[in-house]
């Protein structure tokens, strides 16, 4: 069994107790003994060997694997000559069909010293596969540590065979089973190093993942998965591997993967986990869109007003440790229901949407945008150190409207009106916050829009007091609490009145006189203006009618103010037109004043609506000239017949060589395009000559005249005749 290597230690023993027997007769005595005792162990080896040679497969190697002794039936069930054996490691028998912790825990038991007992799948030289049932037994020293290894082995092949078939069978079928499924079964287990691998990974997810088995069995997760992904997965396995069931969903390579882990018990202990795993990609886009919709906007996709909240309770946590400010922007859009009723939802859509867009792209970057409801915005301004901060970004947002914004075949022109809150000092909460920046806003419209206010105490009574107005001003036309004024037009070269202006005044029982720029403001925004500007109209027509009837030497032209929102409806040529038939005034003693802002929205329809009124022999007169938005080319295309130059350009005209200038400048040019030019606001004779030495046609202000109510304009009319 042992070659001359193995038995030259005990000859060399022999010799040396010979040497020392020349010496010592005891020795002697001793030598004969052991040559005893050498002669049983080799009669019993000799035994022993024949024994395990007839009915075991046995084979010897020394502690680092290398075969030194291979029996007979070794050789015939392996198919290898004693030759090709002796000297191999062991090695050349593996099949592959064990992980690699297998021998890694055999070589541990038996370098111990310890007997170690398993069942191997060994491949033979022609590539066929045996099973052995196996027993190492270690041979020590005299101290007790392996020197050489004994393999005692047993034919066990046809009882595996015939059970690899069987599970070979089942798997099939269960295989063919879970493949047919939609999703992904696979079992979890532990190596001999205690690391999770997977043993099982079927179905028609594993192949679309590329999951699929045979690129899963015997890995580790940290060999499939990315790190972050690896580190998550072992972290539920080892929750499963405490017994409980485990839900969790992830992404990978663009799929929402949904798992359930259930634990494998066996004796009361879980040995596997198994895990099914879902696609739901598509519910996972379905819940995201859904999430989106209660925080967002839909059309806008800015955030609403559900997202503001959380976002500002978030500030403020954050706000109260760095003890900042923040500064929350109620935005309103001006006349935006003027754009909504004129030009129609789908224009007033897209407009939010531009101004949503103009809004984010202008803002500063630490800054939050949210879409509130209709055209109003929340803008949140967070870590505020002074107010004077929050002015500074209001001037910004103001200036974002300064340039149009072109829809389609519609250019419009629009503002915003902004209210500002600060947290903490003007609120808790986000109601609180928000009402708060809302009055702001509201008392930033009634200074005339484009404006931006901060929220005082005292707007609260004045925001109280523009809804008492509204209601009141509903009613006024019913109750005859309006009435028309009248100012009087100087021709400057005949020095006689040869028109005048009709102007609203209202004497409110509970307010008494209200001026005009603070009703017109509400009238515009509730949309009664409509119904104020047609009795106005109406009113001046008849009043006209019965002067030039009675009163008047020539007949004079009558000028009416038409709110810019007029032009924005259907057929508005044809209320003019009923009106002057009911009350039979000529058309061409009717003046219309409308502000350069009228014709910016909707160019084309105004056009067309001009040129009817033109037509009908109706003098169109552009109003506050210089303040808005014209340019040349307006003034060219639109059917006018006078320009009145705003007052502020009138008011420092003796004082002011620049606006001496661009009175000038607007008067020559009004003349090249055959316009007649007004100037108003006239208070001083110095403004009357320069006037007159420019060329303008027609003045009005209260140097000649403040507006009369009727009897004082009838009186102040025979004066100047």
């Amino acid at each position: 069994m042992f070659d001359q290597n193995q038995v030259q230690p005990w000859i060399d023993s022999l010799q040396e107790i010979f040497r020392n027997s020349r010496s010592n007769y005891n020795n002697l005595l001793q030598m004969e003994k052991d040559i005893q005792q050498i002669s049983t162990f080799l009669e019993d080896y000799a035994n022993l060997r024949y024994a395990l040679d007839a009915s075991a497969i046995v084979a010897v190697t020394d502690t680092s694997g290398k075969i030194i002794y291979a029996n007979q039936k070794f050789c015939e069930l392996s198919k290898y000559s004693t030759e090709e054996l002796i000297g191999q490691n062991h090695r050349i028998l593996n099949s592959g069909y064990h992980e690699k912790g297998f021998f890694g825990k055999m070589w541990r038991t038996i370098n111990k010293g310890d007997i170690w007992e398993g069942e191997v799948k060994n491949k033979a030289k022609d590539g066929t596969f045996y099973w052995v049932k196996t027993t190492i037994v270690p041979l020590k020293d005299q101290d007790d540590k392996p020197i050489m290894h004994i393999a005692i082995r047993t034919d066990i092949s046809e009882g595996k065979l015939a059970q690899e078939k069987l599970v070979e069978a089942l798997q099939n079928d269960f295989t063919h089973v879970v493949n047919s499924m939609n999703n992904l079964i696979f079992k979890v287990a532990k190596d001999p190093d205690e690391k999770f691998i997977y043993i099982l990974n079927e179905g028609k997810l594993a192949y679309q993942l590329g999951l699929e088995n045979e690129k899963m069995r015997n890995k580790r997760p940290n060999e499939v998965f990315t790190s972050e992904i690896a580190n998550m997965l072992v972290s539920k396995y080892e929750q499963a591997f405490l017994g409980q069931p485990i839900t969790y969903n992830y992404a990978y390579k663009d799929r929402q993967l949904l798992t359930y882990l259930s634990p494998i018990h066996r004796d009361g202990k879980v040995v596997e986990i198994i895990g099914c795993i879902n696609d739901i990609t598509e519910l996972h886009h379905v819940q995201e869109e859904v999430e989106f919709m209660a925080f967002h906007d839909i059309l806008t996709s800015l955030p609403n007003r559900r997202k503001f909240c959380d976002d500002l309770h978030h500030l403020m946590g954050k706000s109260q440790e760095k003890k900042e400010k923040i500064a929350v922007f109620f935005l309103d859009l001006d006349r935006f229901k003027q754009v909504n009723d004129s030009l129609g939802h789908s224009v007033g859509d897209q407009l939010i949407k531009a101004v949503a867009k103009k809004l984010k792209k202008g803002i500063r970057p630490n800054a939050e945008i949210y879409r509130l409801a209709g055209d109003e915005f929340i803008i949140i301004y967070p870590e505020l150190t002074s107010t004077d901060m929050a002015s500074k970004y209001a001037e910004e947002i103001l200036s974002i409207f300064d340039q149009s914004i072109q829809l389609d075949r519609n250019e419009i022109i629009t503002t915003c009106s902004m209210g500002i809150s600060f947290y903490p000092e003007h609120g808790e909460d986000c109601d609180s916050i928000l009402k708060k920046a809302d009055i702001a806003m509201y008392a930033a419209k009634l200074k005339g829009r484009n404006h931006f206010c901060i929220y005082e105490q005292e707007m609260n009574q004045a925001n109280e007091e523009a809804l008492l107005i509204e209601n009141h001003l509903r009613k006024a036309i019913d109750n005859n609490e309006l009435e028309l004024y009248f100012q009087p037009k100087l021709d400057l070269y005949t020095r006689k009145i040869n028109g005048m202006e009709a102007l609203l005044r209202w004497k409110s029982p509970m307010f008494g006189n209200i001026p005009p720029d603070k009703f017109i403001p509400i009238a515009e925004d509730t949309g009664l203006i409509i119904k104020i500007d047609n009795w106005v109209l109406e009113k001046a027509c008849v009043q006209n009618k019965e002067w030039n009837h009675t009163c008047f030497s020539t007949p004079l032209r009558v000028a009416v103010n038409i709110s810019p929102l007029h032009f924005r409806l259907p057929n508005f040529q044809q209320v003019v037109e009923d009106v002057l038939e009911k009350t039979g005034l000529d058309p061409q003693l009717l003046e219309l004043e409308i502000t350069e802002n009228s014709f910016i929205d909707n160019i084309d329809e105004c056009i067309e609506c001009l040129e009817k009124l033109r037509k009908m022999g109706i003098v169109v007169a552009i109003d506050d000239f210089g303040k808005g938005y014209s340019s040349l080319n307006y003034l060219r295309k639109f059917p006018i017949q006078s320009l009145k130059i705003d007052r502020s350009f009138i008011h420092e005209v003796s004082k002011n060589r620049e606006d001496i200038a661009i009175v000038k400048a607007i008067t020559f040019l009004a003349h090249e395009l055959n316009l007649k030019v007004v100037a108003e606001g006239i208070e001083t004779k110095e403004v009357i000559d320069i006037l007159e030495e420019i060329g303008c046609d027609e003045i009005q202000g209260y140097y000649i005249s403040r507006p009369l109510p009727k009897q004082e304009f009838e009186t102040i009319y025979r004066t100047w005749i």
